[in-house]
This record gives structure tokens, C-alpha cells and sequence, in this order.
């Protein structure tokens, strides 16, 4: 069993926290009293309420890869179908049906490099928060690839992203919740500060420091270290 999250990918993705993954970074952050984010992706049935657009987006159709492409995203040798699949991702009009097939492919190098690809495409809207949901959560999949998606659903913010992650923090196994104490707190307020606060009083060490750290990082640099009592006293007070 592991005793630690998982690292994420620093990077692209600038997160903050102290996972085994992630690398630390305020951009991309919104500050405490900055206004609500605008982005919207669909929900799915089986995630906690969350605020939902009226018209969330669908799977973008787009240009198919070409014959010999598509032999190749099927071949028998996983080398040949992980340079297909980096050759698909580099193409800003790649068909996101292929790679959401590739990133279950059972070599790993395969469905990671599929699955950044469809984390960029959700940023770009063509591919809707719930397909990276699926694959976050599905424990058939390889560890990283989860994690990879759950890397990519967290770089937009959304209802969907933030009602998952925040179910993550409170039920998932102690990397989860450990990557999702970092992650949630790049969503709505109204959503990851509660849940983070709620995270102050787990029994993992490592979720406490990282749920505290994204705290500081929505505050403006507020630090009440894990104090509960002193978070939830400055989120009551908060102009809203």
C-alpha cells in the first residue's frame, strides 16, 4: 500500500501543494474575494449538487484521423500506438473519440499521453469535465492515469470538477484525498473552501498540510495554520 499521494505533473498545470506529483505555483489561482468563476461543464447523475449550466457541452465532432493513423492507434505493438497517439495530440484538431479510446489502452506510456491530450481539449471546451470524471474514477485504470486526469479536470474550473473533487476529499483513499485537497482548491469558493475546512480534521497528516496550504493560497495569504474553528471563523466573516 502506498503511504503517499501521488505526484501530479507540475508544469502546464502550475498547482499548488505538497503531493508527490504536484509542484507549487499561485497562477491559475483566484484570490478570496475575486469574482466567481464563469466556465461550466456538464454533470453527471452520480456526483454531489453543484451548479450546472444550462447548456453544457458535448464531445466536440472533429476531423478523424486519417486511415493509416487510425491502424496505427490500433496496432499490436504499443510503441507504434504511443507515437500514434503523440501524433494525434499534437494536432489542435484532433478527434477526441480516438483519444478517449487511447487512454484506456493498456500500456500505461499509451493512455497518459492520451489522457494529457484530453485534458488540454476540456481547457479548449471540446471535451465535456465528465469523460475526465470517468476516468479519474476508475479504479481499473493505472494509478497515474487517474491521476493525470484528475490533473486535467482541476485546470478548469467547474460545478463538476468541484463537486467531484470535493466528494474526493471526503471519501477517496488517503492519496486521493491528499491530491484532492490540492486540486479543489482551484475551483469555486463557495464550494472548496468548506470542503477544504471540512479536510483540517483528517486523520492524514499529509491532507491536513495540504488542505491548510490551499487555503492560504485563496485567502491572500491568510494563515490559521489547521485551525478549523479560525477558518470557518474568517469564511463567516467574508463579504460576500
Amino acid at each position: 500500500m502506498r503511504k503517499g499521494p501521488i505526484l501530479l505533473a507540475a508544469g502546464a498545470l502550475a498547482l499548488v501543494g505538497f503531493g508527490v506529483w504536484l509542484g507549487r505555483s499561485s497562477s491559475g489561482t483566484r484570490d478570496a474575494d475575486a469574482a466567481p468563476v464563469s466556465q461550466a461543464a456538464p454533470r453527471t447523475a452520480a456526483l454531489p449538487s453543484a451548479r450546472v449550466s444550462a447548456a453544457p457541452p458535448t464531445l466536440a465532432r472533429r476531423a478523424e484521423p486519417t486511415p493509416a493513423l487510425a491502424a496505427d492507434l490500433a496496432d499490436a505493438d504499443p510503441k507504434i500506438r504511443r507515437a500514434a497517439v503523440r501524433e494525434l495530440a499534437r494536432d489542435r484538431d484532433a478527434d477526441p473519440a480516438a483519444l478517449l479510446v487511447a487512454s484506456r489502452d493498456p500500456d500505461l506510456e499509451t493512455g497518459i499521453a492520451a489522457t494529457e491530450a484530453l485534458g488540454r481539449l476540456h481547457a479548449a471546451g471540446a471535451v465535456p469535465a465528465a469523460e475526465l470524471i470517468a476516468r479519474a474514477s476508475d479504479h481499473a485504470l493505472n494509478e497515474r492515469v487517474r491521476v493525470t486526469a484528475m490533473n486535467g479536470l482541476a485546470t478548469t474550473p467547474s460545478p463538476e470538477a468541484a463537486a467531484f473533487l470535493a466528494d474526493l476529499l471526503a471519501r477517496g483513499d488517503t492519496a486521493e484525498r491528499a491530491n484532492a485537497a490540492i486540486l479543489v482548491g482551484h475551483q469555486e469558493l463557495e464550494i472548496a473552501v468548506p470542503a477544504l475546512i471540512r479536510a483540517l480534521g483528517d486523520s492524514s497528516e499529509q491532507v491536513r498540510a495540504n488542505a491548510a496550504e490551499s487555503l492560504r493560497s485563496r485567502s491572500r495569504g491568510r494563515d490559521f495554520g489547521t485551525d478549523a474553528a479560525a477558518w470557518q471563523a474568517w469564511w463567516q466573516s467574508r463579504p460576500r
